[in-house]
């Protein structure tokens, strides 16, 4: 299986380069590896089998990744948690899944103490630096085409979806990618990303071409420009708004960073002011990443040879061209394909697609045409196989990166007893790229400080308006859909 060959190839290769970083240690390639297999012998041995659906609650860091290859050697499924979700949230999702048990760093483990799963693992402790000395059960070949992960994400009603990806989806998805973007052997990655959604497969199609990859336990931009300079990164993972925070930080004159070759970028658009003075100042390639989890994570990419050059910022920059093994169309609403330069869904099939929603075939047929994802982005893809955007099909906000669903936000608002209705937009936020705002109809005496209360104890933080505005009624059409377009405007 592609998890398994990948770390084994790496330890064939180059047992002694550094494989992974993160702020309490580092580990080679041979040390990733033995551990990998160590681990699974643990975990047979406390009773976790191939189909097993783990949890995995972290900060980004080592242990995280020495779970995911263990689980995967075992044939148990890694199910990795937004350590910023509620207990409502991850219990939830706990709960869907399935799963036996949780790996986690103990102060996130406390937060959670009715999580409904046999075994707790805390991966900060000596016991889980102890599981598999001794050995264990003997470990099963697993087939490529077997379930790997349940990678979290959000359909348009906000309701957390787990997207199940195989071994296949991982390792098509990094051949593809490392075909175009022409890896080197001393690639070192930053990742400024978390581990526990659809943009791990990043570091994941990295490590295939061996690349040491440094985890951060969390973004900040002194942090990320230290990185850069103390481990001479020749590549950093972000998401725009963090490359704002990078050029905004006090030490970013004055931090080396003559190793960068690369930025790659993704999860929402490039802003052309951002881009343009990143370019000027910074002097490296930048690398689009355009992906979905369902599609198996990154599936179109722009290199830095067709970036504008400093000074030629067009007002939108492509999302790329599909990596190889990939295919990718617009289609209209019958689900046929339009003319190069018009307007369709932009819809994606391949070995990297998903196997389906988790327990959830409704949600898989819905977002499936005939074999075809459907990404829910409108766009474009002209006569050189340059796939452009032009806007969202639905109303997802996407604040630094995140994914935020309004219909979440409005549920939540309308479950307290004082709200008679309540609508969210985004907006623009020149920190986070977009934030929610809220507009409810309350009765008389409710206050903004109670419906933050409120939406506290219901929504992760990343998640709550920006700001609530009351108004008298919410605008809505014969249908009854709210017309969002008025509280834009």
């Amino acid at each position: 299986m592609w998890l398994t060959q990948l770390a084994e190839r790496n330890r064939q290769c180059f047992p002694d380069r550094t494989a992974l970083v993160d702020e309490h240690r580092s580990v080679t390639w041979a040390q990733f590896h033995d551990r990998g297999v160590s681990l699974a012998h643990g975990l047979a041995g406390l009773g976790i089998r191939r189909g097993d659906r783990v949890a995995v609650l972290s900060l980004d860091r080592i242990e995280v990744l020495e779970s995911y290859f263990a689980l995967a050697r075992l044939g148990a499924l890694f199910v990795p948690l937004n350590h910023s979700l509620t207990q409502a949230e991850v219990t939830g999702i706990v709960e869907r899944t399935g799963a036996v048990a949780v790996i986690g760093e103990s102060t996130l483990l406390a937060r959670h103490p009715d999580l409904p799963v046999a075994t707790r693992i805390p991966l900060d402790d000596e016991a889980f630096a102890a599981l598999g000395a001794d050995g264990g059960p003997a470990l099963e070949d697993i087939p490529d085409d077997a379930p790997a992960a349940i990678l979290h994400t959000s359909a348009t009603t906000g309701q957390a979806k787990g997207v199940t990806v195989d071994h296949a989806s991982f390792r098509a998805i990094a051949l593809g990618w490392l075909a175009v973007s022409r890896p080197a052997d001393d690639m070192v990655l930053v990742n400024c990303c978390p581990l526990y959604h659809g943009s791990m497969v990043v570091s994941l199609t990295y490590m295939a071409a061996g690349a040491t990859v440094v985890l951060m336990p969390g973004f900040t931009p002194q942090a990320a420009l230290a990185a850069v300079e103390t481990h001479r990164a020749t590549h950093v993972w972000l998401v725009p708004q963090m490359l704002r925070f990078l050029l905004r930080a006090k030490s970013a004159d004055t931090a080396d960073l003559s190793t960068l070759r690369e930025i790659l970028y993704g999860a929402a658009p490039m802003p052309p002011d951002i881009y343009a003075e990143a370019v000027e100042r910074l002097g490296c390639g930048f690398r689009q990443v355009y992906g979905m989890t369902e599609v198996g994570g990154p599936f179109v990419t722009l290199g830095p040879e067709e970036h504008p050059a400093p000074g030629e910022v067009p007002e939108v920059i492509p999302a790329g061209r599909v990596v190889p093994g990939m295919s990718a169309r617009a289609l209209d609403e019958r689900g046929e394909e339009v003319e190069p330069g018009a307007i369709g869904e932009i819809c994606v099939r391949g070995p990297g697609l998903m196997r389906g929603y988790w327990n959830d075939e409704a949600a898989t047929a819905e977002i499936t045409v005939d074999g075809w994802i459907r990404t829910g982005d409108l766009g474009f893809i002209d006569r050189d196989g340059l796939i452009r955007l032009i806007d969202r099909s639905k109303d997802l906000i996407i604040r630094a990166g995140q994914n935020v669903y309004p219909s979440e936000i409005e549920r939540a608002l309308q479950s307290h007893p004082a709200v008679r209705d309540a609508a969210v937009v985004g907006v623009p936020d020149e920190d986070f790229g977009e934030v929610p705002l809220a507009y409810v109809v309350v009765e008389e005496g409710t206050t903004t400080v109670e419906l933050q209360a409120h939406l506290a104890r219901r929504l992760a933080s990343y998640k709550r308006p920006r700001r609530i505005e009351f108004i008298d009624q919410v605008p809505r059409n014969p249908a009854g859909k709210i017309i969002k377009k008025l509280l834009r405007a």
